[in-house]
């Protein structure tokens, strides 16, 4: 029977972070946006909680649960309800650059962030180091797809992937910081996610039907 160390098991929940990555980018339905987001925060807390065994850390595992429920859960659950179906958004059709194109600046970007990483310099001890480069690129790609979308849900959807880049890294090179310290900075990003969502299905129809060039507009 063929076994794999927690390290390639890390590892290759990172990829499959970034492949998710590349499905969203490379999709133009808010119903796969949602699901893609979904199953990759849902994959990161399965990371978390490889860590959290790893080191034993009990702390980890609480925030490999809220994790899992809600980022995994219930902030997909709540933009279906309130941004997908609410607002009938079906096909985003604001891009400003190709399919094709996005995905090729994305594999760029991911290059980059692979080669910009000497993993020398990275601490000792990690339990894998691919990780740190692969949730870099998770952030740019999260980032590109923010600059790519000019439809605010969208642009919301790009933001919540470069949190999930963040927390891969974060578990990757911090795992060891006081619980408070990842829990205070957990709950601060989820409420400004329901800020987000708030403000969002409050203005309806009007933000599924503007794009961020227009949103310019209303500052000259």
């Amino acid at each position: 029977m063929i076994t794999l160390s927690e390290g390639v098991l890390l590892d290759l929940l990172s990829v499959a972070i970034l492949l998710l990555t590349f499905a969203c980018l490379g999709s133009k339905l808010f119903d796969r946006y949602v699901a893609y987001y979904a199953l990759q925060s849902i994959i990161l807390s399965a990371a978390i909680a490889l860590v959290a065994h790893h080191l034993g850390a009990w702390d980890l595992w609480a925030l490999a649960v809220l994790t899992f429920l809600i980022k995994g859960i219930g902030i997909p659950v709540i933009a279906r309800h309130y941004l997908i179906i609410r607002l009938e958004l079906k096909r985003d059709v604001a891009i400003s650059t190709g399919i094709s194109t996005s995905l090729i600046i994305g594999a760029v970007l991911t290059a980059f962030a692979y080669f910009a990483i000497n993993p020398s310099t990275l601490p000792s001890g990690l339990l894998a180091t691919s990780p740190v480069p692969l949730s870099n690129a998770v952030v740019l790609l999260g980032g590109l797809c923010m600059v790519v979308r000019r439809n605010t849900v969208a642009q919301l959807i790009g933001w919540l992937i470069v949190e999930n880049g963040v927390f891969l890294g974060a578990i990757t090179l911090v795992a060891t910081f006081p619980f408070i310290v990842e829990a205070g900075i957990f709950l601060d990003l989820v409420a400004g996610v329901l800020i987000m969502l708030t403000f969002v299905s409050g203005l309806a129809h009007r933000l599924a039907t503007t794009d961020a060039s227009e949103l310019r507009e209303l500052r000259e």
